[in-house]
């Protein structure tokens, strides 16, 4: 992948706007160009109307013989105001609870708008990652140099102190919490590698968490595309690879302590990895079930 453009981690705009370099993904459905005007057919629209990576994380094993509980952990795209308001009808089982009681939004000041979708039924928490890859830090790297796994590690060792705090945020939430970016691959992939690893859940059931969103690019895309949202000018940025993951969970365990070392150097109260295993795991023969607390 070297000489790849950085993905589109940071700042895609708001509005909708004339995609002249939107590509045609998949068949029916997507998103078509022609000149300087987007063509979107019905049946792409439909698939706009809800989020289309959104899951819940609950369920994972760890190394310890807990697992994850459903239903207070979910990592997705960006809401979009007349998104569902039912767990069913975003995609989540119908047992778990939607709206979540937390947001933790990812997104830099330009990529949002003035209110959060879900201001009105939610603590929304803005932390923004990013800032690492300015266009002027970008810049000033080789082509050559500027992967996926270069914007990763640059993030990751950036991010620290906002990470410690997102853990914080997610040991001591009242209800369920939703993480999510733009489109809930690679700010929210970073953050939510960085919690499982933080309780213990093996590296490949992080990075198998982390790649589902391939199978969610063609519904993502359109999504991205209806909301003005710039296209990747490489294909292979338009969704993940294990390894730029792997680079992120390599940076977190290579100091004393591992991932836990590296959170309490960034800042994280001691007691907050505490309660972030007390709340978010349990036995594993335990019956599964969703917790609004």
């Amino acid at each position: 992948m070297a000489g790849s453009a950085v993905p589109p981690i940071t700042h895609p705009p708001t509005a909708v706007a004339d995609d002249t370099g939107a590509r045609d993904h998949g068949g029916s459905g997507s998103a078509r160009t022609t000149g300087t005007l987007e063509i979107v057919t019905a049946s792409s629209l439909l698939r706009t109307a809800r989020p289309a990576n959104l899951r819940d994380v609950g369920g994972l094993s760890t190394v310890e013989g807990f697992r994850v509980r459903p239903g207070l952990l979910y990592r997705g795209d960006a809401p979009q105001p007349g998104d569902p308001r039912t767990a069913r009808a975003v995609g989540l089982d119908a047992a778990l609870t939607w709206p979540p009681a937390v947001v933790i939004d990812l997104r830099s000041e330009v990529e949002t708008g003035p209110s959060h979708p879900l201001d009105d039924v939610a603590r929304v928490h803005h932390i923004p990652l990013g800032a690492s890859l300015a266009p002027e830090k970008v810049a000033a790297t080789p082509t050559a140099d500027r992967d996926i796994t270069w914007a990763y590690r640059l993030l990751v060792t950036e991010a620290g102190p906002s990470l410690a705090r997102i853990v914080g945020l997610v040991a001591q939430a009242p209800g369920p919490v939703f993480v999510h970016c733009a489109a809930g691959k690679d700010r929210t992939g970073i953050v939510i590698g960085t919690v499982l690893a933080a309780l213990g859940v093996p590296r490949e059931q992080i990075v198998a968490d982390y790649l589902r969103t391939n199978d969610n690019l063609d519904a993502l895309w359109a999504r991205l595309r209806a909301a003005g949202a710039p296209e990747p000018d490489h294909d292979s940025l338009l969704g993940v690879e294990a390894a730029a993951l792997e680079v992120v969970l390599d940076e977190l365990a290579d100091r004393p302590g591992g991932v836990h070392g590296r959170l309490l150097d960034a800042g994280t109260d001691p007691s907050d990895l505490r309660l972030l295993s007390e709340r978010l795991l349990t036995a594993d023969d335990a019956p599964g079930r969703p917790l609004d607390a």
